[in-house]
């Protein structure tokens, strides 16, 4: 009964206040969106690899490596003896299973063929992760060295509805496999994604290299005995790499697999973070806008008190008591709040494909998964609770008699407090503005950044075995293309060059010297392909006698110790192969633009790498470019797909958690100053008309609409720049600590700050200044009338 009541109650309270109650609603609906699409975001990103059974009790090996100077690096390679020994020497291990680093491969079904990502490893792979099995025997899924395991994806595009079991695909032209089982697609919320699963010793016996303790080819997972230690179980690991290889300085431990997604970061053998620093600051900025969404209720229920105290003062009078007061107001406060919530899932419903597209995932809107359906509700309460207990405390302290003598003036105190909500608000708008400010400008400075070489309209496409046996007739007909302005080969990612070693030996260097060089193989047409300016010397010329011919850039020079007289014909040795310096590059970047430029050396190679990088024609038509690449491509490799990036489109991917923090930011800063300015109308509007009697008296004695127009934004405007006093300092803090993850970014400029400043403030003075002059244009007459 109670509640019925309340909600007559609450509705017939908004229908009488109807502008309260539309940016009530608004603001918590905007509210609201925003903390359920980073609630939906969060849950995502806490859900990957989290779907596996036993989560708890599977890691993954990891390698500290440790370098002479002190330096340890920390990575996912493991020696491929690794598994054996640890099954060997460690019983709290239930399972074990390494896998290889994924790669695409050629699969082909008679003439259907695809270009797929896959993996090799073993039956165990299918014990420690769920990835349940279609088709197949899910104790045995790869029965011998010729079994397959393919995903439903790649099973139906090879062989469309018929069986797969028992059929037979090869891989890469030279291996043949017949069909053993068929998995459930690969989650996108899997850090590891494979379309196929091959014997992992067919790989390994192709791959000689890597028989031994100090090489790195492979991925290793375990599940633990539930009762096991796992500090005792990484003392026992500790050593195992050094018992076997006594000049290793490797030292392996388990890390929880499901946790390297958002804690993948480590310095100095020791986990820093990761992505779960970005899960935690749009928490926060969540937890921001729905604070400033609870602000605008507060300041409009305490505003607006005077017109409810006959209202609670009569509750009192029949024998309302104050707790019972506090909870009605409460109960309304959450009604209009469960109301926001229906129109907040409506407009997340409406806007998830939108948010999907900024965020780059795939998140669906489960209504009844218990986890978003709990969320939700828990927020809104949080929300409907916290916008409504001062005023419901407020308007509960209400004392009858002096309500009907008149004197509740002296009780609707609040001013103070609403104030300060108000540069509350605005200050978190500040924050939010001059923030997403500073991330447009640092992305834009990373999208026009020089990065020592020229990467619009070049073509990137994958090495494969045709063109590895056609390399020069097909390097040779590419460049015979008009629209081709040259052609180079490759060895792997320009962006983030991951090959590094210390093993670079120069005449002169420091017994104790531990410096990282990275390592990139390339042909000679690689560099004039890139735009990479020469500083010394020559490009490699194409010949055998470039095989130990080495080009380095000037941070490698300057490392080194050699100076630019002195570094043509300099010998230096590469993993014990010696040759000759015959050329020096400008530096370029190699390496994220959150690091510094690198010390690099070139390696010459005509096939022995990762992809083909070729120039087209900036004038000329995209299109007819890519037909004759792709007529070309097909007469030299006809039995692959033609497939190929552009290398901007993979900058933008390196860079593609920074822009989904841009988009976001900037979507933020949006919420935020719409937020702060509907709050800022409904006081105005509130005040207004509070001051109506006030206004028509000044009016009468000789004030123009514009002195009454000034008076009335002055009031708010200061509270505008006393929000950007105080939000400017912490702006500038977070600011700094954001850039400072760049080893090259752009300046803090005062002119963000007066950017932000005078866009707060102008739309401010329009906000209050539209019903300020509404208020002031009134007759003084109608405003008097009563009196």
């Amino acid at each position: 009964m109670m509640v019925f009541h309340t909600l007559r109650a609450a509705f017939r309270n908004l229908h009488r206040h109807k502008t309260n109650a539309v940016v009530n609603i608004l603001s918590l609906t905007i509210g609201l969106t925003s903390g359920i699409f980073i609630f939906l975001w969060v849950l995502d990103e806490y859900g990957f690899d989290k779907f596996h059974t036993d989560d708890k009790h599977l890691y993954q090996v990891m390698i500290n490596h440790t370098f002479p100077d002190g330096q340890i690096h920390t990575y996912g390679a493991t020696p491929t003896k690794l598994k054996e020994a640890i099954r060997t020497e460690i019983p709290e291990v239930n399972q074990i299973t390494q896998t290889n680093m994924s790669s695409t491969l050629l699969v082909q079904h008679e003439e259907v063929s695809f270009q797929e990502e896959g993996i090799y490893s073993d039956s165990g792979f299918f014990k420690i992760f769920h990835f349940p099995l279609v088709h197949g025997d899910p104790s045995n899924p790869l029965p011998d060295h010729n079994s397959i395991a393919l995903s439903q994806k790649l099973a139906n595009k090879l062989f469309g509805n018929s069986d797969p079991i028992g059929k037979t695909v090869q891989v890469e032209q030279t291996q043949e496999f017949m069909v053993s089982a068929v998995f459930a697609d690969v989650p996108a919320n899997s850090r590891i994604q494979f379309e196929f699963v091959a014997p992992f010793e067919v790989y390994y016996q192709e791959n000689p290299w890597m028989q031994g303790w100090q090489t790195g080819g492979t991925n290793t997972f375990l599940k633990l005995d539930p009762q096991a230690s796992l500090p005792s179980v990484n003392q026992k690991l500790e050593t195992l790499i050094k018992r076997n290889c006594s000049e290793c300085t490797t030292s392996p431990f388990l890390y929880g697999f499901s946790k390297l997604y958002l804690y993948g970061r480590f310095e100095g053998g020791k986990n820093v973070g990761g992505r779960i620093e970005q899960v935690i600051l749009f928490s926060i900025v969540a937890g921001i806008i729905l604070l400033m969404a609870c602000i605008n209720f507060m300041n409009l229920a305490t505003a607006s008190a005077a017109s409810r105290n006959k209202e609670v003062s009569v509750k009192k009078i029949i024998g309302a008591n104050r707790p019972g007061l506090v909870l009605h107001f409460m109960l309304e406060s959450l009604i209009i709040a469960f109301l926001g919530l229906l129109l907040a899932i409506f407009l997340v419903h409406s806007l998830l494909p939108f948010f999907n597209t900024i965020t780059s995932k795939s998140i669906q809107l489960d209504m009844f998964d218990p986890w978003f359906l709990g969320g939700a509700v828990v927020i809104t309460l949080v929300c409907g609770l916290l916008a409504g207990i001062y005023p419901a405390i407020f308007l509960s302290s209400f004392k009858p008699l002096a309500i009907f003598h008149g004197n509740a003036g002296s009780l609707l105190t609040g001013n103070g407090l609403r104030k300060t909500l108000v540069v509350i608000q605005f200050a978190s708008a500040v924050v939010l503005v001059v923030g997403s400010i500073i991330i447009y400008q640092q992305i834009k400075y990373i999208s026009n950044k020089d990065l020592g070489f020229d990467r619009s309209q070049v073509l990137v496409i994958d090495q494969n075995r045709d063109l590895i046996a056609h390399t020069a007739p097909f390097k040779n007909a590419m460049k015979q293309l008009a629209n081709v302005e040259n052609i180079g080969f490759g060895g792997n990612n320009i962006f983030v060059i991951p090959i590094t070693t210390t093993e670079i030996d120069w005449q002169g260097k420091a017994k104790d010297a531990s410096i990282h060089f990275k390592l990139f193989r390339s042909d000679e047409g690689f560099i004039p392909t890139m735009g990479i300016a020469m500083f010394q010397g020559r490009n490699f010329i194409g010949e055998s006698q470039d095989s130990l011919s080495y080009i380095i850039n000037r941070s490698a020079m300057e490392v080194m110790g050699i100076s630019e007289h002195e570094v043509i014909g300099s010998e230096l040795g590469v993993w014990g192969n010696k040759g000759k310096i015959v050329g020096v590059t400008e530096d370029f970047h190699n390496d994220n633009l959150k690091m510094g430029i690198e010390p690099l050396v070139f390696l010459y190679s005509e096939n022995l790498g990762a992809h083909y990088f070729v120039k087209i024609n900036p004038s000329a038509s995209v299109a007819e470019s890519l037909a004759g690449i792709e007529k070309v491509f097909k007469a030299h490799s006809p039995d692959y797909p033609f497939e190929f990036t552009f290398l901007d489109e993979q900058f933008e991917q390196q860079y593609r958690s920074d822009l989904v923090l841009g988009k976001l930011s900037m979507s933020f800063m949006v919420i935020s100053i719409l937020i702060s300015c509907l709050g800022l109308f409904g006081l105005a509007t509130f005040t207004a008309a509070k001051r109506t009697k006030e206004l028509g008296i000044r009016k009468v004695m000789g004030a123009t609409s514009f002195n009454l127009v000034l008076m009335l934004c002055g009031d708010f405007t200061k509270l505008v720049l006393i929000s950007i006093l105080i939000g400017s300092p912490i702006a500038w803090f977070l600011a700094k600590e954001y850039l400072s993850g760049f080893a090259f970014h752009v300046g803090i400029s005062g002119s963000t700050f007066l950017l932000a400043a005078l866009g707060l403030v102008t739309l401010a003075l329009i906000t209050v200044g539209f019903q300020s002059l509404k208020a002031a244009l009134t007759n003084p007459a109608d405003s008097l009338k009563s009196e």
